[in-house]
Protein backbone atom coordinates (compact mmCIF):
# COMPACT_ATOMS: atom_id res chain seq x y z
CA UNK A 1 0.00 0.00 0.00
CA UNK A 2 1.43 3.39 -0.97
CA UNK A 3 1.66 6.31 1.47
CA UNK A 4 -1.08 8.10 -0.46
CA UNK A 5 -3.36 5.07 -0.15
CA UNK A 6 -2.71 4.89 3.61
CA UNK A 7 -3.68 8.54 4.07
CA UNK A 8 -6.73 8.12 1.85
CA UNK A 9 -7.91 5.12 3.87
CA UNK A 10 -7.56 7.04 7.14
CA UNK A 11 -9.34 10.20 5.95
CA UNK A 12 -12.87 11.18 6.88
CA UNK A 13 -15.49 10.53 4.21
CA UNK A 14 -15.52 13.27 1.61
CA UNK A 15 -18.06 16.04 2.00
CA UNK A 16 -21.06 15.62 -0.28
CA UNK A 17 -21.53 18.33 -2.91
CA UNK A 18 -22.63 21.61 -1.35
CA UNK A 19 -25.13 23.99 -2.92
CA UNK A 20 -23.71 26.25 -5.59
CA UNK A 21 -22.05 29.36 -4.22
CA UNK A 22 -24.98 31.56 -5.14
CA UNK A 23 -27.38 29.22 -3.37
CA UNK A 24 -26.40 29.57 0.28
CA UNK A 25 -26.81 33.29 0.72
CA UNK A 26 -28.54 34.64 3.81
CA UNK A 27 -31.87 36.15 2.80
CA UNK A 28 -33.38 36.85 6.23
CA UNK A 29 -32.63 36.55 9.94
CA UNK A 30 -35.63 36.19 12.26
CA UNK A 31 -35.19 37.35 15.87
CA UNK A 32 -37.55 36.31 18.67
CA UNK A 33 -37.08 37.69 22.19
CA UNK A 34 -38.27 35.12 24.73
CA UNK A 35 -38.58 34.54 28.47
CA UNK A 36 -39.10 30.93 29.57
CA UNK A 37 -39.75 30.17 33.29
CA UNK A 38 -37.96 27.52 35.30
CA UNK A 39 -39.71 24.54 36.78
CA UNK A 40 -40.51 24.97 40.49
CA UNK A 41 -38.08 24.16 43.30
CA UNK A 42 -34.91 24.60 41.24
CA UNK A 43 -33.57 27.95 42.46
CA UNK A 44 -32.70 28.84 46.07
CA UNK A 45 -34.48 27.93 49.30
CA UNK A 46 -36.45 30.98 50.53
CA UNK A 47 -33.97 31.94 53.26
CA UNK A 48 -31.10 32.12 50.74
CA UNK A 49 -32.11 35.22 48.79
CA UNK A 50 -34.57 33.61 46.36
CA UNK A 51 -34.17 36.46 43.88
CA UNK A 52 -30.41 36.01 43.52
CA UNK A 53 -30.69 33.68 40.52
CA UNK A 54 -33.71 35.20 38.82
CA UNK A 55 -31.53 36.02 35.82
CA UNK A 56 -31.97 32.41 34.75
CA UNK A 57 -35.75 32.47 34.26
CA UNK A 58 -36.66 36.16 34.03
CA UNK A 59 -34.13 37.92 31.79
CA UNK A 60 -34.87 37.55 28.10
CA UNK A 61 -32.72 36.04 25.38
CA UNK A 62 -33.08 35.81 21.61
CA UNK A 63 -33.92 32.83 19.45
CA UNK A 64 -32.75 33.43 15.90
CA UNK A 65 -33.32 31.69 12.60
CA UNK A 66 -31.14 32.30 9.57
CA UNK A 67 -32.79 31.68 6.18
CA UNK A 68 -30.91 31.09 2.91
CA UNK A 69 -31.83 31.13 -0.76
CA UNK A 70 -31.17 27.37 -0.88
CA UNK A 71 -34.12 26.76 1.46
CA UNK A 72 -31.72 25.71 4.22
CA UNK A 73 -32.07 27.41 7.60
CA UNK A 74 -30.04 27.47 10.81
CA UNK A 75 -31.22 28.15 14.35
CA UNK A 76 -29.42 29.73 17.28
CA UNK A 77 -29.92 30.94 20.84
CA UNK A 78 -28.15 33.86 22.50
CA UNK A 79 -27.13 34.48 26.07
CA UNK A 80 -29.32 36.60 28.36
CA UNK A 81 -29.81 40.32 28.78
CA UNK A 82 -28.81 41.59 25.33
CA UNK A 83 -29.96 44.78 23.66
CA UNK A 84 -32.07 44.05 20.59
CA UNK A 85 -30.45 46.88 18.62
CA UNK A 86 -27.00 45.29 18.95
CA UNK A 87 -28.25 41.80 18.06
CA UNK A 88 -30.17 43.16 15.07
CA UNK A 89 -27.06 44.96 13.88
CA UNK A 90 -25.28 41.61 13.63
CA UNK A 91 -28.25 40.15 11.77
CA UNK A 92 -28.11 43.00 9.26
CA UNK A 93 -24.36 42.49 8.82
CA UNK A 94 -24.96 38.87 7.77
CA UNK A 95 -27.80 39.72 5.36
CA UNK A 96 -26.82 38.83 1.80
CA UNK A 97 -23.60 37.03 2.73
CA UNK A 98 -22.88 33.52 1.54
CA UNK A 99 -22.43 31.26 4.55
CA UNK A 100 -19.67 29.32 2.79
CA UNK A 101 -17.60 32.50 2.51
CA UNK A 102 -17.58 33.00 6.30
CA UNK A 103 -14.88 31.78 8.67
CA UNK A 104 -17.04 30.12 11.32
CA UNK A 105 -14.27 30.32 13.92
CA UNK A 106 -13.98 34.11 13.53
CA UNK A 107 -17.18 35.68 12.23
CA UNK A 108 -16.12 39.32 12.35
CA UNK A 109 -19.52 40.53 13.55
CA UNK A 110 -19.80 44.26 14.27
CA UNK A 111 -20.77 43.65 17.91
CA UNK A 112 -20.32 40.84 20.45
CA UNK A 113 -24.06 40.74 21.15
CA UNK A 114 -25.39 37.25 20.55
CA UNK A 115 -22.17 36.06 18.92
CA UNK A 116 -22.58 32.44 20.00
CA UNK A 117 -26.20 32.38 18.78
CA UNK A 118 -25.18 33.45 15.28
CA UNK A 119 -22.24 31.04 15.34
CA UNK A 120 -24.41 28.02 16.17
CA UNK A 121 -27.04 29.01 13.58
CA UNK A 122 -24.36 29.19 10.88
CA UNK A 123 -22.87 25.84 11.93
CA UNK A 124 -26.39 24.40 11.87
CA UNK A 125 -26.97 25.62 8.32
CA UNK A 126 -23.57 24.42 7.04
CA UNK A 127 -24.11 21.02 8.67
CA UNK A 128 -27.50 20.67 7.00
CA UNK A 129 -26.03 21.71 3.64
CA UNK A 130 -23.18 19.21 3.97
CA UNK A 131 -25.30 16.45 5.49
CA UNK A 132 -22.99 16.37 8.52
CA UNK A 133 -23.71 16.78 12.25
CA UNK A 134 -21.99 19.81 13.76
CA UNK A 135 -19.59 17.68 15.81
CA UNK A 136 -18.03 16.49 12.55
CA UNK A 137 -17.55 20.09 11.41
CA UNK A 138 -15.83 20.73 14.76
CA UNK A 139 -13.24 18.02 14.20
CA UNK A 140 -14.97 14.71 14.76
CA UNK A 141 -16.66 12.66 17.45
CA UNK A 142 -14.56 12.13 20.57
CA UNK A 143 -17.49 10.79 22.63
CA UNK A 144 -21.02 9.80 21.56
CA UNK A 145 -22.60 10.90 24.84
CA UNK A 146 -21.95 13.75 27.25
CA UNK A 147 -22.07 13.37 31.04
CA UNK A 148 -24.53 15.78 32.69
CA UNK A 149 -25.62 16.51 36.26
CA UNK A 150 -28.80 17.52 37.97
CA UNK A 151 -28.64 21.13 39.22
CA UNK A 152 -30.05 23.42 41.88
CA UNK A 153 -29.25 26.69 43.59
CA UNK A 154 -28.58 27.29 47.30
CA UNK A 155 -30.69 24.85 49.32
CA UNK A 156 -31.07 24.03 52.99
CA UNK A 157 -30.58 20.35 53.95
CA UNK A 158 -34.31 19.55 54.07
CA UNK A 159 -34.96 21.03 50.64
CA UNK A 160 -31.85 19.38 49.27
CA UNK A 161 -33.13 15.94 50.21
CA UNK A 162 -36.10 16.56 47.93
CA UNK A 163 -33.77 17.68 45.12
CA UNK A 164 -31.59 14.60 45.59
CA UNK A 165 -34.64 12.36 45.39
CA UNK A 166 -35.54 13.94 42.04
CA UNK A 167 -31.98 13.40 40.82
CA UNK A 168 -32.13 9.73 41.78
CA UNK A 169 -35.52 9.34 40.10
CA UNK A 170 -34.05 10.86 36.94
CA UNK A 171 -31.10 8.42 37.09
CA UNK A 172 -28.52 11.20 37.37
CA UNK A 173 -25.06 10.39 38.71
CA UNK A 174 -24.59 13.71 40.47
CA UNK A 175 -25.83 17.17 41.43
CA UNK A 176 -24.27 20.60 41.04
CA UNK A 177 -25.17 22.98 43.87
CA UNK A 178 -24.37 26.56 44.89
CA UNK A 179 -22.95 27.81 48.18
CA UNK A 180 -21.93 31.06 49.85
CA UNK A 181 -20.34 32.01 53.18
CA UNK A 182 -22.73 31.16 56.02
CA UNK A 183 -24.65 28.50 54.10
CA UNK A 184 -24.79 25.04 55.74
CA UNK A 185 -23.06 23.54 52.70
CA UNK A 186 -21.47 20.58 54.48
CA UNK A 187 -24.79 19.53 56.05
CA UNK A 188 -26.48 20.01 52.67
CA UNK A 189 -23.94 17.72 51.01
CA UNK A 190 -24.44 15.19 53.82
CA UNK A 191 -28.20 15.34 53.15
CA UNK A 192 -27.52 14.32 49.56
CA UNK A 193 -25.41 11.37 50.76
CA UNK A 194 -28.25 10.31 53.07
CA UNK A 195 -30.52 10.00 50.03
CA UNK A 196 -27.93 8.17 47.92
CA UNK A 197 -24.20 8.10 48.66
CA UNK A 198 -23.48 7.38 45.00
CA UNK A 199 -24.61 10.89 43.97
CA UNK A 200 -21.43 12.91 43.39
CA UNK A 201 -21.69 16.61 44.21
CA UNK A 202 -20.10 19.59 42.48
CA UNK A 203 -20.15 22.61 44.80
CA UNK A 204 -19.81 26.04 43.18
CA UNK A 205 -18.95 28.86 45.59
CA UNK A 206 -18.59 31.55 42.89
CA UNK A 207 -15.45 32.89 44.61
CA UNK A 208 -17.36 34.39 47.56
CA UNK A 209 -14.99 33.27 50.31
CA UNK A 210 -12.30 35.88 50.93
CA UNK A 211 -9.36 33.85 52.20
CA UNK A 212 -7.92 30.36 52.39
CA UNK A 213 -8.37 30.27 56.16
CA UNK A 214 -12.02 31.28 55.89
CA UNK A 215 -12.79 28.50 53.42
CA UNK A 216 -10.52 25.76 54.77
CA UNK A 217 -12.90 24.39 57.49
CA UNK A 218 -15.66 24.11 54.86
CA UNK A 219 -13.33 22.37 52.42
CA UNK A 220 -12.24 19.94 55.13
CA UNK A 221 -15.89 19.22 55.93
CA UNK A 222 -16.54 18.49 52.25
CA UNK A 223 -13.50 16.19 52.23
CA UNK A 224 -14.93 14.31 55.19
CA UNK A 225 -18.37 13.99 53.57
CA UNK A 226 -16.78 11.81 50.91
CA UNK A 227 -19.33 12.39 48.13
CA UNK A 228 -17.95 15.62 46.62
CA UNK A 229 -16.65 15.32 43.06
CA UNK A 230 -15.15 18.78 42.75
CA UNK A 231 -15.06 22.17 44.50
CA UNK A 232 -15.45 25.08 42.07
CA UNK A 233 -14.23 28.65 42.68
CA UNK A 234 -14.03 28.49 46.50
CA UNK A 235 -12.14 31.82 46.77
CA UNK A 236 -11.40 34.80 44.51
CA UNK A 237 -10.18 33.50 41.16
CA UNK A 238 -7.28 35.95 41.13
CA UNK A 239 -5.79 34.43 44.29
CA UNK A 240 -3.81 31.70 42.53
CA UNK A 241 -1.39 31.18 45.44
CA UNK A 242 -4.44 30.65 47.65
CA UNK A 243 -5.74 27.97 45.28
CA UNK A 244 -2.37 26.26 45.34
CA UNK A 245 -2.46 26.28 49.15
CA UNK A 246 -5.98 24.82 49.17
CA UNK A 247 -4.85 22.10 46.79
CA UNK A 248 -2.09 21.22 49.25
CA UNK A 249 -4.44 21.04 52.23
CA UNK A 250 -7.57 19.45 50.71
CA UNK A 251 -8.21 16.08 49.12
CA UNK A 252 -11.15 17.10 46.91
CA UNK A 253 -10.14 18.35 43.44
CA UNK A 254 -10.41 22.09 42.80
CA UNK A 255 -11.79 23.64 39.61
CA UNK A 256 -11.56 27.17 38.26
CA UNK A 257 -14.28 28.62 36.02
CA UNK A 258 -12.25 30.42 33.36
CA UNK A 259 -12.93 31.25 29.71
CA UNK A 260 -9.89 33.35 28.82
CA UNK A 261 -6.91 31.27 27.61
CA UNK A 262 -4.47 33.70 29.23
CA UNK A 263 -6.12 33.17 32.62
CA UNK A 264 -6.08 29.42 32.10
CA UNK A 265 -2.38 29.43 31.29
CA UNK A 266 -1.66 31.42 34.44
CA UNK A 267 -3.69 28.98 36.53
CA UNK A 268 -1.88 26.02 35.00
CA UNK A 269 1.52 27.61 35.64
CA UNK A 270 0.54 28.34 39.26
CA UNK A 271 -0.73 24.76 39.77
CA UNK A 272 -3.91 26.36 41.10
CA UNK A 273 -6.38 23.65 40.03
CA UNK A 274 -6.68 20.30 38.31
CA UNK A 275 -9.95 20.91 36.42
CA UNK A 276 -11.47 23.75 34.40
CA UNK A 277 -15.06 24.77 33.86
CA UNK A 278 -14.56 26.66 30.60
CA UNK A 279 -18.07 27.73 29.63
CA UNK A 280 -20.51 29.29 28.93
CA UNK A 281 -18.67 32.45 27.89
CA UNK A 282 -16.64 31.02 25.01
CA UNK A 283 -18.11 30.46 21.60
CA UNK A 284 -18.23 26.90 20.27
CA UNK A 285 -14.85 27.34 18.63
CA UNK A 286 -13.23 28.93 21.67
CA UNK A 287 -14.58 26.24 24.00
CA UNK A 288 -12.75 23.68 21.90
CA UNK A 289 -9.59 25.80 21.88
CA UNK A 290 -9.75 26.05 25.68
CA UNK A 291 -10.39 22.33 25.99
CA UNK A 292 -7.33 21.54 23.87
CA UNK A 293 -5.27 23.93 26.02
CA UNK A 294 -6.38 22.17 29.21
CA UNK A 295 -5.87 18.79 27.59
CA UNK A 296 -2.27 19.67 26.76
CA UNK A 297 -1.77 20.12 30.51
CA UNK A 298 -3.45 16.78 31.22
CA UNK A 299 -6.53 18.42 32.73
CA UNK A 300 -10.19 17.53 32.16
CA UNK A 301 -12.92 20.14 31.60
CA UNK A 302 -16.65 20.58 31.68
CA UNK A 303 -18.92 23.03 29.89
CA UNK A 304 -20.73 25.40 32.23
CA UNK A 305 -23.88 27.26 31.24
CA UNK A 306 -26.25 30.04 32.14
CA UNK A 307 -29.08 27.51 32.40
CA UNK A 308 -29.96 27.52 28.71
CA UNK A 309 -32.78 26.42 26.44
CA UNK A 310 -32.69 23.55 24.00
CA UNK A 311 -30.85 25.06 21.03
CA UNK A 312 -27.87 26.29 23.03
CA UNK A 313 -27.79 23.03 24.96
CA UNK A 314 -27.64 21.16 21.65
CA UNK A 315 -24.72 23.33 20.50
CA UNK A 316 -22.96 22.61 23.81
CA UNK A 317 -23.48 18.88 23.27
CA UNK A 318 -21.73 19.01 19.90
CA UNK A 319 -18.76 20.94 21.27
CA UNK A 320 -18.46 18.63 24.28
CA UNK A 321 -18.70 15.62 21.98
CA UNK A 322 -15.76 16.94 19.94
CA UNK A 323 -13.57 17.56 23.03
CA UNK A 324 -11.82 14.37 24.22
CA UNK A 325 -11.12 15.73 27.72
CA UNK A 326 -14.64 17.05 28.39
CA UNK A 327 -15.29 14.24 30.85
CA UNK A 328 -16.71 16.08 33.88
CA UNK A 329 -20.50 16.60 34.09
CA UNK A 330 -21.50 19.52 31.87
CA UNK A 331 -24.36 21.90 32.63
CA UNK A 332 -26.86 20.82 29.97
CA UNK A 333 -29.99 21.84 31.86
CA UNK A 334 -32.82 22.77 29.49
CA UNK A 335 -34.85 19.91 30.99
CA UNK A 336 -35.31 22.17 34.05
CA UNK A 337 -37.25 24.82 32.09
CA UNK A 338 -41.01 24.61 31.61
CA UNK A 339 -40.24 24.46 27.87
CA UNK A 340 -36.96 24.05 25.98
CA UNK A 341 -38.36 25.55 22.72
CA UNK A 342 -37.32 22.55 20.62
CA UNK A 343 -39.70 19.96 19.19
CA UNK A 344 -38.00 16.92 20.72
CA UNK A 345 -36.18 17.34 24.06
CA UNK A 346 -32.53 16.43 24.37
CA UNK A 347 -32.27 12.71 25.05
CA UNK A 348 -30.71 12.15 28.50
CA UNK A 349 -30.32 8.57 29.68
CA UNK A 350 -28.60 7.48 32.89
CA UNK A 351 -27.00 10.93 33.30
CA UNK A 352 -25.68 11.09 29.71
CA UNK A 353 -26.98 13.35 26.94
CA UNK A 354 -26.95 11.39 23.68
CA UNK A 355 -25.32 13.41 20.92
CA UNK A 356 -27.45 13.75 17.75
CA UNK A 357 -26.02 12.31 14.53
CA UNK A 358 -28.46 14.15 12.25
CA UNK A 359 -27.22 16.98 10.00
CA UNK A 360 -26.60 20.32 11.71
CA UNK A 361 -27.41 20.68 15.39
CA UNK A 362 -29.93 17.84 15.09
CA UNK A 363 -32.76 19.70 16.83
CA UNK A 364 -35.83 21.46 15.44
CA UNK A 365 -37.24 24.77 16.64
CA UNK A 366 -40.74 24.59 18.16
CA UNK A 367 -42.26 27.63 16.46
CA UNK A 368 -45.47 27.46 18.50
CA UNK A 369 -43.52 27.43 21.78
CA UNK A 370 -41.42 30.39 20.64
CA UNK A 371 -44.58 32.39 19.97
CA UNK A 372 -45.97 31.35 23.35
CA UNK A 373 -42.96 32.67 25.29
CA UNK A 374 -42.16 35.66 23.10
CA UNK A 375 -41.96 39.05 24.79
CA UNK A 376 -41.58 42.63 23.60
CA UNK A 377 -38.23 44.35 24.13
Amino acid sequence: MTRRQVFAAAALPALPPLPAAERLRITRVDLHQVVVPMQPDIINSPEFDPDALTEFPSISKFILKIHTDAGISGIGETSRGLKEEAVRRNAQFLQGKNILDLNLTRLGLPTAAGYSGFEMALYDAVGKAAGWPVWRLLGGLAQPKVLVNYWCGRKNPADMRRVAQRAVAGKFQGIKIKGRPGDPVVKTVEAIAAVDSRLKVTVDFNGYHKTVEEFLPIGQGLDAAGNVLVIEDPINKKDLPGYRELRRRLKTPLALHLGNPRDMLQAIAAEACTIFNTGPNPSMASFLHNSYLAGAAGMPVWHGSGHELGILDAAMMHTCAAAPNCTLPSDILSYQRVDDLIVKPIDIRDSYALVPDRPGLGVELDEDAVRRYQVKG
